[in-house]
C-alpha cells in the first residue's frame, strides 16, 4: 500500500512556490476528514469543507469509466478504481475537475 501511495504522491506533485497545497501520501492527522465519491460521472458531494491540515479522500466507484481529480497545481492519476488522498495545508477555495468529463467539477473549501 505504501508503494502505491508514494507513486501517487510522485505523480501528483508539482514543483514551485506557487503550489497552494502539498500533496501528502496520507492524512497528517491519522484519518481522512472528508470523502468524495466519483460516481455516475460526478463528484459526490461537489463541495466539501475542511480545516487546514485535514485530508480529503476521493474514491472511484464508477468503473469501468475512468476519471481524474485535477486541481491547478496537482492531480490524481486517471483511473477507473482506487482512491486518492490529499492533505490541504493552506486555507482557501480550491476548485477541481475531471479533465475527461467537462461537466464533472467539485470544490474543496479549506477554512482556518
Amino acid at each position: 500500500m505504501a508503494v502505491v501511495l508514494v507513486a501517487l504522491s510522485v505523480s501528483a506533485c508539482s514543483s514551485g512556490s506557487s503550489v497552494p497545497n502539498a500533496h501528502v501520501a496520507g492524512p497528517t492527522n491519522g484519518h481522512v476528514d472528508a470523502v468524495v465519491m466519483l460516481k455516475d460521472v460526478s463528484f459526490e458531494p461537489q463541495l466539501v469543507t475542511i480545516h487546514v491540515g485535514q485530508a480529503v479522500e476521493w474514491i472511484w466507484e464508477d468503473a469501468p469509466v475512468a476519471h481524474n481529480v485535477t486541481f491547478t497545481n496537482f492531480a490524481s492519476p486517471t483511473q477507473a478504481t482506487g482512491t486518492f488522498i490529499h492533505t490541504f495545508t493552506r486555507p482557501g477555495t480550491f476548485p477541481y475537475r475531471c479533465t475527461i468529463h467537462s461537466d464533472m467539477t467539485g470544490t474543496v473549501a479549506v477554512v482556518p
